[in-house]
């Protein structure tokens, strides 16, 4: 067979092309001729890549260090104002001839000119950007970019293969300085032509650094570059653009793909943009948030706790990436306007209302129980939560609390901010359970629990206004309270384990738990008091007996507490305060064990009397007694005045004898409410004398001058007459109805401060005096002076006290000293309190006097004129600049109306001078016509507006001013067109299309936004916005406010700011329209006289609550009086006015 014949050359069509990659040639540029030639059109594009290599390294040396002198400015300069092409009239084009040679790079598929001509460009742009005198310039070039043709060339670009890195990656560079060029005048013409300029973006933000290690700051990769794009799109373009911009899926996922590759300076910079441009952007709704912020990119920006690569570099960050990161992830997860976190209802369910229950009627015999609430045993397996991207979020993998502190502070934080998520969370995630093993990952478990319980509880669990009708399911409640790990088998393993940190810890987990479910209780009792009561009693129980199913029982603890060593300060106080909290929140449970806590007393007490402890130890101590003296406190068979083996004196002189001897400044509140109660209840004192332990307040009130723990004689004295009080109370209160029956001067209400325990401590008292040294004997006697004068100072007793102290005085007749000083004290004691008593208030009541006055005129208070006008004063948008007329001109059709040059012209129309209001009138057809002739997207529309203001005007203009409103209208009206998501747009196009003029004594567009719905449901207050902004503008003369008069727009103003749901800043336009009123002569009267302000104030002023409102509102009525006619108003009121107060 014979083979195929090859071509004469004998070579092979099909085999591919060998290519070679040669380096550019350049040469130096001393002129800007020499630049012009150099990048004049060519299709020899070897010349062509000679030219833009020599203007790039011209670049280069500009923007170096020290390399931009003047000479070389002023050729680029030169270069960039001559290589300008005027297409059609009203279009230019900068830099054809780049742009030629770009266009026919792309026809050739030449790779190396494509990006020779993005890389050139991206210098250029970089330069200007950094000179403002080249700004115009820029912006030229910028817009011939954003020319259709051009647009195509970059989304050729953009679009290149994957391997083509360097024909991309530059026009990223390019696209990024275009659309940050002059504070982002270009980032809304850019984004219009999203198709082609963000064109394969989300692929390109995807692609994956493949270099080995970090990429080098001065070589910035693909996915770099296409970031900083994006991320400078956030920044500039306006909230209705962003959120178009963020509703592309692929883009959050692409953002996000590689983030622990990146360098540390692009995290920063993607944390920084996304914090102040989407998150705190007030104008951004949430739902185009929530779009970019989803599980998926908190999870992955949650990644970055474990990032490595905080090593320095150019751009050296302050803080690390995990701080930066977990103060944006709390931001993010905690703020209500952030997108992500959504309104919710605490502990009640998703889709759950507890105040549409269907109960029972009064009528029924059976009282309604939690068990007729169809969906309260629901939710033990599942919680449906409203907070769903949160829900998501906490349950990826991403988030660690165990071994992480941050990821345990995250969650902490997100819990305390949707407490809906705490029984979500712990139902869902069962993999790390807690079981007690000492290791880190444990401890770092149990401090997130700890923190998580101590959250504090929602108000009103949750229900917006006040306490639901019905209480929240009391599986949700409890597994806030104490969370699903922590079941009663893992805590009662806790609480026996040898080791003494996994005990501590369980037991400090289960106070913090137990005092959760005390504030529980306490809600539930103020609920019932409000709402239904059965219900919410009955949920008291449940919750009660749900916690006692999850708790460790009583005798666990008690064993507990029984195994902690003497020397274990802190364990000792934070089981005895488990107990205590048991007993008190718990008694039903508690008193089932019949647990006898004495000897556990009679230890403490020991322990105290015993130890030289440090004050810090002692206080620990001390707090120890005060939570087993609470536990006494619930235990009928406690022996308080019986002497115990171990123990010289009864457990309760020994208390007191605690109670001297603590340190000063430790609290002792616990410790005397204690003692006073039993002293009460074995009727040492009487029940309702007031003080309910005299004795221990004059103990602690000697303790300083005297060293009352060392003397053994007052202990004695103390301890016997205590006891014997204690066991024949009713003999002692017989003693005291015989020194009532014998000296009639004891009055009855003084005879009730007279306590059984006095009478004992005279009985007593001979018998220690006797064995007692001197200095017990002075120890006594100053005891006993206090005392009596104590008592005495607290009744209206008067010789019945001195017969009781005689008879204490004739005790001590078996030592004469005694009786001394028994005097001595007494009459030092007398001389103190008749000196204390003299210390009288002898304030004049100036104080009080002073603050009523203050008072009054605070409430007088009025904001002054020039407050008012600070706060309702408005500069008006029809300021007339006749050097609108040859400015407009030479601005090309997008900044004619983004920037306000035809809105300038317009104004001129309502000039006092014929002459410029008909030059203004002509100008204003030319600039339709150049609109109309571009390529600006919205030129129909406002072409078709300004030719039907030039129609409307053209018989009016030599008669007198175009009526403000008018003006206004049209000037607002060019902001709804340049804006198609405008939510006005639709209206204002169904106006202009009705008919080719406006009647000039009529208020477009008013009534068919006050009358007509909105468009869309959410935009009502936002047309009212725009409307209040153009009413503000029209009103500007006394034409302005006759025709307001008589179209009767003030009773529909005023109408609408009655409204209570009317937003503040809303209500506020309103009142500036009332006050620019004020301003034209007339506006006043009208006001009074044809709309009743005067009333309408006073009422809107008697309604707010806010102090500030109602001071504006009085205000504006002083302005509206001080700049009416006052007699006619007086007269048209009948004298009214007067009684409102606002006439001096």
């Amino acid at each position: 067979m014979i083979k195929r014949a090859r071509g004469a050359d004998a070579s092979n069509p099909h085999k591919r092309q060998k290519v070679v990659h040669e380096a550019p040639t350049s040469e130096e540029i001393h002129t800007s001729r020499q630049l012009m030639q150099l990048l004049s059109f060519d299709q020899d594009l070897q010349k062509a890549r000679h030219g833009l290599q020599s203007f790039k390294v011209f670049l280069d040396g500009l923007l170096s260090k020290n390399g931009a002198d003047d000479e070389k400015v002023q050729i680029l300069r030169d270069y960039l104002e001559s290589a300008k092409r005027q297409d059609g009239e009203f279009e230019a084009t900068s830099l054809p001839d780049i742009m030629e040679t770009w266009s026919f790079a792309a026809h050739a598929n030449n790779d190396n000119i494509m990006s020779a001509v993005a890389v050139t460009l991206d210098l250029l742009m970089k330069f200007i950007s950094q000179r403002l005198d080249f700004t115009a310039l820029g912006l030229g070039i910028g817009r011939t970019l954003l020319q259709t043709r051009h647009q195509e060339l970059i989304a050729r670009n953009l679009s290149a293969d994957k391997g083509k890195e360097f024909i991309f990656s530059p026009t990223l560079r390019l696209l990024r300085e275009v659309i940050c060029l002059d504070g982002g005048t270009l980032a809304k013409p850019m984004f219009r032509g999203q198709s082609l300029t963000f064109k394969s973006l989300a692929r390109n933000m995807g692609m994956k650094h493949l270099g080995t290690g970090l990429e080098d700051f001065k070589r910035p990769s693909a996915r770099t570059n296409a970031i900083r794009f994006f991320l400078s799109a956030l920044k500039f373009l306006p909230a209705e653009g962003k959120a178009e911009l963020l509703l592309q899926r692929e883009l959050a996922p692409a953002l996000t793909k590689s983030l622990l590759d990146d360098p540390p300076y692009l995290i920063f910079e993607i944390l920084d943009t996304l914090r102040n441009h989407v998150v705190k952007d007030g104008k951004l709704a949430g739902y185009s948030k929530s779009k970019l912020l989803n599980s998926l990119t908190l999870g992955r920006l949650a990644s970055l706790y474990q990032y490595k690569h905080n090593g320095s570099s150019e751009e050296g960050p302050r803080t690390t990436v995990e701080e930066a990161v977990h103060e944006f992830l709390t931001l993010t997860c905690t703020s209500p306007s952030a997108g992500v976190l959504r309104p919710q209802s605490g502990f009640y369910p998703r889709n759950i209302d507890p105040d549409a229950a269907l109960l029972p009627s009064a009528e029924d015999e059976v009282e309604p129980g939690l068990e007729s609430i169809v969906w309260m045993n629901k939710f033990k397996d599942d919680v449906p939560v409203r907070n769903v991207i949160l829900a998501d979020f906490i349950q990826s993998s991403s988030l660690r609390p165990w071994s992480s502190q941050k990821h345990s502070e995250l969650l902490v934080t997100i819990f305390q901010a949707a407490p809906e998520l705490v029984a979500h969370y712990f139902i869902n995630k069962r993999s790390f359970t807690f079981e007690p093993k000492l290791s880190a990952t444990w401890i770092g478990y149990s401090a997130f629990l700890f923190k998580t319980i101590e959250s504090p509880l929602p108000d009103f669990f949750g229900h917006k206004n006040g306490f639901a009708m019905l209480p929240p399911p009391t599986s949700i409640m409890i597994d806030n309270i104490l969370p699903l790990p922590m079941d009663q088998k893992i805590l009662v393993k806790c609480l026996t384990q040898k080791v003494e940190l996994i005990s501590f810890v369980a037991v400090r987990l289960l106070v913090m738990a137990i005092q959760k479910l005390q504030a529980a209780l306490m809600m539930h009792e103020e609920a019932a008091k409000a709402q239904n009561k059965p219900l919410w009693n009955d949920s008291a129980r449940k919750l009660v007996d749900a916690f006692c199913q999850r708790a460790p029982g009583i005798k666990d603890v008690i064993a507990c507490y029984r195994e902690v060593g003497d020397s274990d300060l802190l364990q000792r106080e934070a089981t005895s305060k488990l107990l205590r909290l048991y007993y008190e929140v718990t008694p039903q449970v508690a008193l089932m064990a019949k647990f006898d806590v004495s000897p556990l007393l009679i230890s403490a007490i020991k322990r105290l009397n015993e130890a030289e402890e440090t004050p810090e130890d002692r206080a620990l101590q001390l707090v120890e007694l005060e939570n087993l003296l609470a536990v006494a406190g619930y235990s009928p068979g406690m022996r308080w005045f019986s002497k115990t083996q171990g123990l010289s004196l009864s457990p309760f002189v020994a208390l007191l004898k605690v109670s001297v001897a603590a340190p000063i400044g430790v609290s002792l509140e616990g410790l005397k409410s204690a003692l006073g109660a039993v002293a009460e209840e074995h009727q040492l004192v009487q029940s309702g004398s007031g003080d309910p332990l005299p004795l221990l307040t004059v103990l602690h009130s000697i303790r300083d001058s005297r060293n009352l723990a060392s003397c053994d004689a007052l202990w004695a004295l103390l301890d016997n007459s205590t006891s014997r009080c204690a066991t024949a109370p009713v003999k002692y209160l017989e003693m005291i109805k015989d020194l009532v029956s014998d000296d009639q001067s004891v009055a009855t209400k003084s005879s009730g401060s007279l306590s059984p325990f006095t009478f004992a401590l005279l009985e007593q008292l001979p018998f220690a005096i006797s064995p007692a040294s001197e200095d017990e004997i002075s120890v006594l006697a100053h005891l006993i002076s206090t005392y009596m004068l104590y008592t005495k100072g607290t009744s209206d007793g008067g010789d019945g006290f001195n017969a009781l102290l005689e008879k204490f005085e004739s005790a001590f007749s078996e030592r004469p000293t005694g009786k001394k000083l028994l005097k001595k004290y007494t009459k030092q004691a007398n001389a103190a309190r008749e000196l204390q008593s003299w210390g009288a208030d002898f304030s004049t009541g100036e104080d009080e006097h002073r603050s009523q006055v203050e008072d009054k005129q605070e409430a007088d208070q009025i904001l002054s004129e020039e407050a008012l006008a600070n706060l309702l004063s408005a500069p008006s948008s029809l300021v007339q600049d006749n050097s609108a007329l040859s400015k407009w001109a030479t601005k090309e059709a997008d900044e004619l109306v983004e920037e306000g040059y035809a809105a300038s012209v317009v104004s001129l129309l309502a000039s006092e001078h014929t002459s410029i209001r008909k030059e203004a009138l002509v100008n204003i057809a030319k600039m339709a016509a150049k609109i109309k002739d571009s390529s600006y997207e919205e030129k129909e529309q406002v072409w078709l507006l300004l030719s039907e203001l030039v129609e409307s005007c053209k018989g009016h203009v030599d008669t007198g001013p175009i009526p403000n409103f008018i003006v206004a209208f049209a000037q607002n009206a060019l902001d709804v067109l340049k804006d198609p998501l405008h939510c006005l747009y639709g209206k204002l196009n169904s106006f202009l299309i009705k008919g080719p003029t406006w009647r000039l004594d009529k208020l477009p567009l008013v009534y068919d936004i006050l009358q007509d719905g909105p468009e869309l449901d959410d935009t009502y207050y936002s047309e009212l916005s725009w409307l209040f902004s153009y009413l503000l503008d029209g009103v500007q003369a006394e034409p302005d406010m006759a025709l307001y008069h008589n179209t009767r727009l003030f009773e529909r103003l005023l109408s609408l700011a009655s409204n209570p749901y009317l937003r503040q800043n809303l209500r506020a336009q309103i009142l500036r329209i009332i006050y620019r009123s004020t301003c034209i002569e007339g506006g006043s009267t009208t006001l009074v006289t044809r709309f009743g302000i005067v009333s309408w104030l006073e009422a809107q002023s008697a309604a707010c609550e806010s102090q500030q409102e109602r001071e504006t509102y009085r205000a504006l009525l002083r302005r509206i009086w001080e700049t009416s006619d006052k007699e006619r108003a007086a007269v048209w009121s009948n004298g009214g006015i007067k009684d409102v107060g606002i006439v001096n």
